[in-house]
């Protein structure tokens, strides 16, 4: 008698956990994204929060600053068109999986989809041409220096994280 009632105390808590914890996580995650979404709000196209720090570390002059905008806005609308053909391809290519297309079809569209992804990495290389041809020698230099230091602190954390998870 006492190991059935143990027996259905275990059962009755097992089921209650069972329930509470994937709707703790389900909150968790929602919480999670409304935060990244607030963190990471405003950094496109250079107006976020870290390349305002950017420009006051580089000590732009507003000359430079204006160049810089300036380029933004030129390339803004092949930037959007690009973001565009890029939805589109992968909209493409997810209905063609969906549909069961054949390999033939699925190897040109993810062709169409890479030859898009080159495009944007050559956009962004020539993008950060166009910037750096705007810096002085010197902040070119502090420029180099902000890099190396933001890619020790990231290795530094990420070392860290591998060690944590072993």
């Amino acid at each position: 008698m006492k190991s059935n009632r143990l027996l259905a105390i275990g059962v009755l808590l097992l089921s209650v956990t069972s329930v509470a914890v994937p709707a703790l996580a389900g909150d968790a995650g929602k919480n999670c994204d409304a935060r990244h979404h607030t963190r990471w709000a405003g950094h496109e196209n250079f107006g976020g929060r870290d390349f305002r720090h950017l420009g006051k570390a580089l000590d732009l002059t507003d000359a430079q600053k204006e160049t810089l905008k300036a380029q933004r806005e030129t390339d803004k609308a092949a930037r959007e068109a690009l973001f565009a053909k890029l939805a589109d391809a992968r909209q493409s290519l997810a209905t063609a999986v969906n549909a069961g297309a054949n390999d033939a079809e699925l190897n040109a569209l993810a062709d169409t989809l890479g030859k898009l992804h080159a495009e944007q990495a050559l956009a962004g290389a020539k993008a950060h041409q166009a910037f750096l041809a705007t810096l002085t020698a010197e902040q070119k230099q502090t420029l180099a220096e902000l890099t190396t230091k933001r890619l020790e602190h990231k290795h530094k954390h990420r070392s860290a994280d591998e060690s944590t998870e072993s």
